[in-house]
């Protein structure tokens, strides 16, 4: 009777290892592939914030009087309901000799009637910006090395519709730039 038992202990003992062994093997597979995943997608951020970087000091190779300019170069992107973050990137070259304070805000066109056109207010608009305000300074004759990234997160009930965002930039506190976004919230 002894011998049984003992053998019964023996075997539950190794089936328990076998179950340890191939739980942890998992875990660790699974590790593995969270990190590849994580791994990739940061390394598909810094390719597409390469090539909007590239893509705006390109427009300003083009163009040496322009003092601001924006990604994507049509002034136009599509947001579908429900995004939590997309949006435009901008950059700012100083024309003047002396380093400077730079100011920007960006919020819907005031001379857009959102109401009528978009059945909403424009504060209601303006929330959806995630940092509709920000600051910056710059050495004389540069422009920006990074670029400002304009985010804004759309309701999944935001109505359809297109508005115009304004970017006013201020230099030492006086107007300086500005450019204009169309914005269209698309459905889901």
């Amino acid at each position: 009777m002894k011998y049984k038992n003992k053998k019964a202990a023996i075997e539950m003992s190794i089936g328990t290892i076998v179950v340890v062994v191939l739980a942890m093997t998992m875990l660790i597979l699974g590790l593995i592939l969270i990190r590849a995943i994580f791994t990739s997608s940061t390394t598909s951020i810094t390719q597409i914030d390469n090539k909007v970087k590239d893509a705006i000091n390109n427009i300003f190779v083009d163009d040496d009087a322009r003092t601001m300019v924006v990604y994507p170069s049509d002034y136009k992107i599509s947001i579908k309901q429900g995004n939590p973050s997309s949006g435009f990137a901008f950059s700012v070259r100083n024309t003047g000799l002396d380093d400077a304070d730079f100011e920007y805000v960006v919020a819907v066109d005031p001379n857009f009637d959102i109401f009528e056109k978009c059945h909403m207010e424009a504060d209601v608009a303006n929330s959806w910006l995630v940092a509709p305000e920000g600051s910056f300074s710059l050495a004389g004759s540069t422009k920006m090395e990074n670029p400002e990234l304009v985010l804004f997160s759309i309701p999944v009930d935001a109505k359809t519709c297109t508005i115009p965002y304004k970017v006013d930039v201020t230099k030492e506190s006086q107007y300086y730039a500005q450019a204009k976004v169309y914005v269209t919230i698309a459905p889901k």
